[in-house]
């Protein structure tokens, strides 16, 4: 048996030696080392990158509710961008993890109180932002390639804030309009993340020589282009209080739940190497 196993590991082994020489032959247009002089790192070192990142934000429509009882109707949490940046590291050749912070910047929402037994039925306009803190963990496929697609997932925290509102009351009240205080939330927030990353430039390093020369390949730094998707849970936020034209408390807090964001990025990673 341990002679069955010894020659099977040996077979994948070799599979995998043969497919490797074959992507690269790919990659960089085949022939010899001779020929080509420069090939892909066959095992980076773990190494240290930086990444900024900008996007465009699309939100589900979210659920509302006011005093814990009224449920609000045509919801809305329209679009809206990001940008942020972070810090990470290789941990072997196909994983990678960063910390990252990203802003979402205001994005318009609201919702339209029609229960006539509310104190004040009527549609709240108001603004949604947040701040998010995630720790990411990606694998990368093709990696050392000129193009590698990933996957990845995060874990993290959002400081999900609203900004003042207005409230326009149903013609059917005989009051002024009212406002809403603004408000803020701390909730965990997680993410799934694909994309593909595209290596801009690079910096070839001697890793050897024959007798023909020295023999360089890729050392894996060098700026790379990732475009990518991103599903973001963010939790909920509570406003501030409703208030009526004399500026009177007339409803609890407003609650926002559910939000969900797709985001579609577009970022710079230099990885140092």
């Amino acid at each position: 048996m341990s002679s069955i196993r010894n020659a099977l590991m040996l077979g994948v082994a070799l599979v995998l030696g043969s497919a490797a020489g074959v992507h690269a032959a790919d990659l960089y247009g085949g022939g010899s080392i001779k020929d080509a002089g420069y090939l892909p790192t066959p095992a980076p070192a773990p190494s240290m990158y930086f990444r900024l990142d900008g996007g465009f934000t699309r939100f589900d429509k979210p659920s509302m509710v006011e005093d814990g009882y009224y449920d609000f109707t045509e919801t809305h949490l329209d679009d809206s961008y990001s940008f942020g940046g972070g810090v990470g590291m290789y941990f072997t050749r196909n994983i990678r993890g960063d910390i990252t912070y990203t802003h979402l910047f205001d994005s318009d929402a609201g919702g339209h109180l029609r229960d006539c037994c509310a104190p004040m039925p009527g549609v709240r306009d108001f603004k949604f932002k947040s701040d998010v803190v995630l720790a990411n963990l990606y694998y990368d496929f093709n990696a050392g390639g000129r193009f590698s697609p990933y996957i990845g997932a995060g874990l993290g925290y959002a400081w999900n804030k609203t900004t003042a509102g207005t409230i326009t009351p149903d013609p059917c009240l005989c009051t002024g309009p009212g406002t809403m205080d603004p408000g803020k939330t701390g909730h965990v927030a997680a993410a799934l993340m694909a994309g593909v990353t595209w290596k801009l430039t690079g910096r070839p390093t001697p890793v050897g020589s024959t007798k023909d020369g020295v023999v360089m390949a890729d050392s894996g730094r060098g700026l790379y282009l990732d475009a990518g998707y991103r599903f973001l849970y963010l939790g909920k936020v509570s406003t501030g209080p409703d208030r009526d034209a004399f500026g009177v408390i007339v409803g609890r807090d407003p609650l926002v739940e559910d939000i969900h964001a797709h985001e579609f990025r577009v970022g710079l990673r230099y990885d140092f190497r």
